[in-house]
């Protein structure tokens, strides 16, 4: 058996790191070297550790995951992200080394999901070649999944409170300059947001920004006339001109 993974933990909820390295020690493939619930000491430590994988809060005082991914110095463990928010995820998503992430509270079997992506991302065989402690490129032919597909929902702001929103109850998103109208299968949602941020956020698989100002969920979509989309509740948008080209091609691969 080749060396096991060598793990990090920062995270600054103390149940996190409860439950992470309980998890951790289940595999025999994976070391915990250490971890931290602050952030400026869990820099200094994976400064100095080195470790292959990193379990990293997105959201912390005084220092976020993103930060500190900024602070920290090349060459980078693979980083599983892990957040109780998923919309605050996308802020990671332009690192390489970010390899996955989990959402609170983590369950074992998304943890697996999460090791399995890493060992592939590091060509690591728990029973061949130790891995190098740089994350590499992802193997050939194998296509790197977006970490957006696996959020199963959001929580999004209207007045003041926190709404749960999954991906398949949207039927529509209709933009407002800075406000955003969401349709739900059951209800609308207005909240303020931008129409790019939360383009950022969907899992692009399910949905299609048809022009500037309407999202679609594709499943959603019940008739195509020309340059105009009717959605299942009977909403009618044409699609934009400088977006038709894009959009017709996603929708080609549905065509028979």
């Amino acid at each position: 058996m080749s060396r096991p993974l060598t793990c990090y933990l920062v995270d600054d909820e103390s149940a996190a790191h409860t439950i992470l390295s309980k998890f951790i020690s289940r595999v025999p493939y994976l070391q915990l070297l250490g971890q931290s619930l602050d952030p400026f000491d869990g820099l200094e430590q994976v400064e100095a550790l080195r470790p292959d994988v990193l379990f990293l809060d997105v959201e912390m005082p005084d220092m976020s995951g993103v930060a500190f991914l900024k602070s920290l110095t090349p060459p980078h463990p693979a980083v599983v992200m892990v957040t109780a928010s998923p919309q605050y995820a996308a802020d990671t998503y332009n690192f390489e080394a970010v390899t996955h992430y989990l959402l609170k509270p983590v369950g074992y079997d998304k943890f697996m999901e999460a090791v399995a992506r890493v060992t592939k991302r590091l060509h690591y065989d728990p029973n061949g070649t130790p891995p190098a402690n740089v994350p590499s490129a992802p193997v050939a032919n194998v296509p790197e999944v977006d970490p957006r597909e696996n959020v199963p929902y959001f929580l999004i702001k209207e007045d003041k409170k926190l709404v749960r929103v999954a991906p398949e109850d949207i039927v529509f998103v209709e933009g407002m300059k800075d406000y955003l109208k969401i349709h739900l299968n059951s209800r609308m949602i207005v909240t303020h947001m931008t129409m790019s941020k939360l383009e950022e956020l969907l899992p692009p698989s399910q949905f299609l920004r048809i022009n500037r100002s309407y999202i679609v969920r594709r499943l959603a979509i019940k008739e195509i006339d020309g340059n105009q989309i009717t959605t299942l509740d009977g909403k009618k948008v044409y699609i934009g001109v400088t977006y038709r080209e894009a959009v017709m091609k996603e929708l080609k691969k549905n065509m028979i």
